[in-house]
C-alpha cells in the first residue's frame, strides 16, 4: 500500500483501480495523438482520475475528475481557484466551454470535476486553460450506456444481499476500517425493500492504494451523517471478499454484480430503490454535501 501521492511513478498500479491510462496522466496519449493538436510542444498533460467506464453519451451530463502537475511533476501542485476548459468532440470541434472550480474540502489533493454533456462516443480532447500557469490537456473517451455494465441514474439497483453484523455475505472482515464503520446495519436487498432511501458506499479503507483518493470519502460520509441518521439507510460493501496484506484475492460478490472495474463508488437511491446520483473515485465534502442533499 502506497500512500506517497504526490509522485505519480509511485502510486499503486492495482487491477482492479484501473482507470485507464493508469489514471494518472495523459502523456503518452498526448504524444500518440499529436496530429489532435497544433501546438503540443506548449501543451502539458493533465491527470486523469477517472475510467472511462463512467462517461457515455447522450446520457445527460458526465463528471469527468482532472489534477494538475507543477515544474516537478508534483500531483496537485498547481491548483489556481478555477480554470477555463474547453472540450472538442472527434472532429475536433468544440462542443463546450466551461470553468471548473477547485475542490479540496476533506480530501488530500486539490482536484477539479468538470461536467460536460458528450454528444457522442470517440476520443474528445479537453483542453485547461491555467492562465500564467501554462496549458494543459487530456482526453476522454465516453462510449453508449447500451455497452454500459454499470448502473446508471434512473435505473432500479438490484437487490443485492451486502455483508452486515449479523450476516457476512462471503465477506471476511465485512470492514477494513479499525474500528469498524457503522454501515453495516441493514443488507442492501431489505433496504430497497423498506420505505427509506438508501446511500451505498463502495470503498477499502485498509487497502485503499491512494490514501487521498480512497481513503478519506469513508471517512467523510461517517463525518457527515454521524451514526445517528434517521430516514434513510447508509451501508458500506468492502470491494474485496477476503483480502490480506499478500494477496487481495476476488471481488465481493454484490461489488461483482455491479459491474464496475474502479473503487471507490457513492450511490443515492430513492425510496423506490431508482438511482438518483452516483460519484466515482474522487469527491470531496463539498459534492458529498450535494448528494446527501437530495435525500
Amino acid at each position: 500500500m502506497d500512500h506517497n501521492i504526490w509522485d505519480p511513478k509511485h502510486v499503486s498500479r492495482r487491477a482492479f483501480l484501473s482507470i485507464t491510462g493508469s489514471g494518472l496522466a495523459a502523456t503518452a496519449f498526448l504524444a500518440a495523438c499529436g496530429v489532435r493538436t497544433k501546438d503540443q510542444d506548449e501543451l502539458r498533460a493533465a491527470s486523469k482520475w477517472f475510467s472511462d467506464q463512467t462517461i457515455i453519451s447522450n446520457g445527460g451530463p458526465q463528471r469527468t475528475i482532472w489534477s494538475f502537475s507543477d515544474d516537478d511533476g508534483n500531483l496537485g501542485g498547481l491548483s489556481p481557484e478555477s480554470i477555463d476548459v474547453e472540450i472538442l468532440d472527434t472532429d475536433f470541434q468544440v462542443i463546450h466551454s466551461t470553468s471548473t472550480r477547485r475542490h479540496i474540502d476533506g480530501v488530500a489533493m486539490p482536484y477539479y470535476p468538470v461536467i460536460v454533456p458528450f454528444q457522442q462516443p470517440g476520443v474528445h480532447e479537453f483542453r485547461f486553460d491555467l492562465g500564467k500557469r501554462g496549458n494543459y490537456v487530456g482526453y476522454a473517451t465516453p462510449g453508449s450506456r447500451a455497452d454500459s455494465t454499470i448502473i446508471w441514474p434512473g435505473d432500479r439497483f438490484p437487490g443485492l444481499i451486502t455483508p452486515t453484523l449479523a450476516s457476512s455475505a462471503g465477506v471476511n472482515p465485512i470492514c477494513t476500517r479499525q474500528p469498524s464503520c457503522p454501515f453495516h446495519d441493514i443488507s442492501l436487498n431489505d433496504s430497497i425493500l423498506s420505505e427509506r432511501a438508501t446511500v451505498l458506499i463502495v470503498s477499502t479503507p485498509a487497502f485503499c492504494g491512494t490514501k487521498w483518493m480512497c481513503g478519506p470519502v469513508l471517512e467523510n460520509l461517517i463525518s457527515q451523517v454521524g451514526s445517528n441518521y434517521s430516514g434513510f439507510d447508509v451501508i458500506h460493501a468492502e470491494v474485496y471478499a477476503n483480502p490480506s496484506a499478500q494477496d487481495l484475492g476476488p471481488i465481493a460478490p454484490a461489488v461483482a454484480e455491479m459491474g464496475v472495474i474502479y473503487e471507490p463508488f457513492i450511490f443515492l437511491l430513492d425510496e423506490q430503490g431508482t438511482v438518483l446520483r452516483r460519484l466515482d473515485h474522487i469527491w470531496d465534502n463539498v459534492e458529498l454535501r450535494e448528494l446527501l442533499s437530495l435525500i
